[in-house]
């Protein structure tokens, strides 16, 4: 039943390439980009829509879809009646199209994106999910969802997973009812790169038509760490990213072209990107202002503009009120209370600058023999704090600084190369043709940059908050340094930033196609040691660094790392229980979706229980646990709804307990 989902993806594209872009250059581009908009809107509606009536499960899901094919069909059959255009000359342009832009690209920049789309689709297919969030937050709500029938908030020692928002949630839900295992879950993200990749270019395209512009804007947006490791898993910085640029480029088109369908495109992109990550707002800000002062100094324009405020206003509250509703019922506020510790304080502009500069060096941490480097850019960035009288690690302006060296997890990676290039293309602007356009859309993306330090402070893990800057600002890096580079020192360039990416492809912590193990054991050793990085690799792999590639690990040996003996004795003796309920008594950080996956059997459920937080009101006296996994030790004998269980199995930081006869 999967296949439902891209026969929908290629009807939508095909009815608006009929609809609207028949006549465009870039018709392939704009026909698929549009159609995943749509079919994201989709999916959105119906999880609700399914929700209200309980009816989440695999065969209301596939009868949606089926009905939507049927639909998008019977529109195809009446605009290619209009049109004149059958199914063959539909596809037979679109390829024409298609070649017409990789022949723009070259074949070194088609051969340096296929290269590393290939690796990450390889791991993404493979891999069994298992970044820390998804485990914690990501996924686990998947499976509460389908046991309960509906999307409704639940009981749960995570808050993060029902305080923040669920759009990627909600296509994983899809996908996994649709195909029945977690194999579709890391194309996601990976399809949303090929998308972001997709607008980037048309983007380059309204402000120039430099092909060498768009072959770095491409490869620097490809080849930046975070986005490889990302693009690999269920996170969702690139989905809202998708949004984010999708956003920033209709605002452009409809400057340029005052077509309606793109002001529903954005209406659509606005509502999406909000139901996918808070950030979606800081980001896209400055492009929607952009746009209102835009249309407000045409009167012309203001009637569309009315039609667009009203749209935008119904339809971001019909997408996310339900979500909205039900977290402020828990929680006393919409968007719950995790992200509280992720805001700044700002005092006055001292604090703006301490909070600006902290992201600024998160990624300018490197390698160096002695750690000389890092030690001369963290005493600059304290001189400078000093300076302008406030504390480095002022609780005001986020988490305590720390220096990044080099790191190939998808939480905690970051983009060394990228920012540079970002700082040195800011005097280079001055030399920079760019026309109005450019310009503009130059400072609206430096300015989405400085809204998010105001309002969010510096976290270690924060690279992967700022991907949706690095994307945005990828046209403007294509632009200045395809202006001042030649073309043979625009291909050496390209092929640098291409190798300084294949190890972060290759060699991810969590999920590597080639074995880190390798690597760490014998490879690395010798640098460490002859270049005196003094970089620590703990013997006992403390730190989770030494995995075997996904190629050869077992699904569950991905999930549980080197905690897998250990949970493969606990999944031993729960089946030698055969319990139908398991209560769970997990902590904010734990494995939730890891412990469902390994424990996963038809009938049973889950449900945790003893919830210290607001969600414990809703907690149901009528879930009676026939075993309860414990992270935290509730004594020998715990009583819950009446009933005793005492420990019957235990480990370093677990415990089983069972009912009493």
């Amino acid at each position: 039943m999967i296949l439902l989902i891209p026969i929908a993806l290629w009807l939508c594209a095909a009815n608006c390439y009929l609809a609207f872009y028949k006549d465009s250059i870039q018709s392939f581009r704009r026909s698929w980009l549009s159609a995943g908009v749509v079919v994201f809107f989709f999916i959105a509606i119906i999880t609700e829509l399914l929700s209200v009536v309980n009816l989440i499960n695999n065969m209301a899901v596939s009868a949606s879809w089926a009905i939507f094919d049927i639909i998008l069909v019977l529109l195809y059959r009446n605009l290619a009646a209009k049109t004149g255009l059958t199914i063959r000359q539909v596809s037979s342009r679109w390829i024409s199209s298609s070649r017409v832009f990789f022949k723009e690209l070259g074949g070194l920049t088609t051969i340096i994106l296929a290269s590393l789309f290939t690796i990450t689709l390889i791991v993404a297919v493979v891999a069994t999910p298992n970044n820390l969030d998804s485990l914690s937050y990501h996924l686990s709500r998947l499976g509460y969802w389908i046991q309960n029938g509906n999307v409704e908030h639940y009981a749960t020692h995570i808050e993060r997973s029902i305080s923040f928002s669920p759009f990627s949630e909600y296509v994983h839900l899809h996908t996994f009812l649709l195909l029945g295992s977690e194999h579709a879950f890391q194309l996601l993200q990976w399809s949303c790169l090929a998308g972001i990749l997709a607008y980037i270019s048309m983007l380059i395209e309204t402000f120039s038509g430099s092909k060498q512009a768009m072959r770095i804007a491409l490869c620097f947006a490809a080849t930046l760490p975070i986005i490889i490791l990302e693009s690999m898993t269920t996170q969702n910085d690139l989905v809202v990213s998708f949004f984010i640029l999708a956003t920033a480029f209709y605002v452009f088109d409809y400057i340029s072209d005052h077509h309606r369908s793109t002001l529903f495109l954005i209406v659509l992109s606005a509502a999406l990107g909000m139901m996918t990550k808070g950030t979606f707002v800081f980001y896209a800000l400055p492009f929607g202002i952009y746009l209102f002062i835009s249309m407000v100094r045409q009167p012309l324009l203001w009637k569309p503009l009315a039609g667009l405020i009203g749209g935008t206003v119904v339809i971001v509250l019909l997408l996310n009120t339900p979500f909205w509703y039900r977290t402020y019922q828990v929680f006393e506020s919409p968007i719950g209370n995790m992200s509280n510790g992720n805001k700044t304080n700002i005092k006055n502009p001292a604090y703006y600058l301490s909070s600006a500069s902290k992201h600024i060096f998160l990624h300018l941490g490197f390698v160096s023999p002695g750690n000389s480097y890092n030690i001369m850019m963290e005493n600059n960035l304290k001189g400078l704090h000093e300076a302008i009288g406030v504390p480095i690690n002022a609780p005001e302006t986020g988490m305590d600084f720390k220096m990044n060296k080099l790191n190939f997890n998808e939480d905690f990676a970051h983009n060394f190369f990228g920012m540079w290039l970002v700082l040195f293309s800011i005097p280079l602007l001055f030399f920079a043709k760019l026309n109005a356009k450019g310009k503009w859309y130059t400072g609206l993306s430096f300015a989405s940059f400085l809204i998010f330090c105001f309002f969010i402070g510096y976290q270690i893990y924060g690279s992967r908050l700022h991907i949706p800057f690095f994307l945005l600002i990828s046209p403007v890096i294509g632009l200045v340094y395809g202006s001042v580079f030649s073309i043979i020192f625009s291909k050496i360039f390209i092929v640098v930033l291409w190798l300084s990416a294949l190890p972060f492809a290759l060699l991810s912590v969590t999920h590597p196609l080639l074995s880190t193990k390798w690597f760490f054991e014998k490879v690395f050793p010798p640098i460490n040691s002859g270049l005196h990085l003094n970089i620590q690799i703990d013997s006992n792999n403390m730190q989770n660094l030494k995995q075997e590639s996904i190629l050869f690990a077992s699904p569950e040996k991905i999930m549980w790392g080197d905690h897998w003996t250990e949970i493969q004795e606990l999944k031993n003796f729960v089946n030698s229980v055969n319990p139908m309920k398991i209560g769970l008594d997990i902590t904010e950080a734990s494995y939730d979706y890891a412990y469902q996956f390994s424990l996963r059997e038809p009938g049973r459920t889950f449900g945790h229980i003893a919830v210290k937080n607001p969600s414990k009101v809703l907690e149901s006296p009528a879930f009676q646990p026939d075993l309860i996994i414990a992270e935290k030790y509730e004594g020998e004998q715990f009583i819950y709804h009446g009933k005793t269980y005492l420990i019957k199995w235990r480990a370093t930081d677990k415990w089983i307990y069972v009912p009493l006869p």
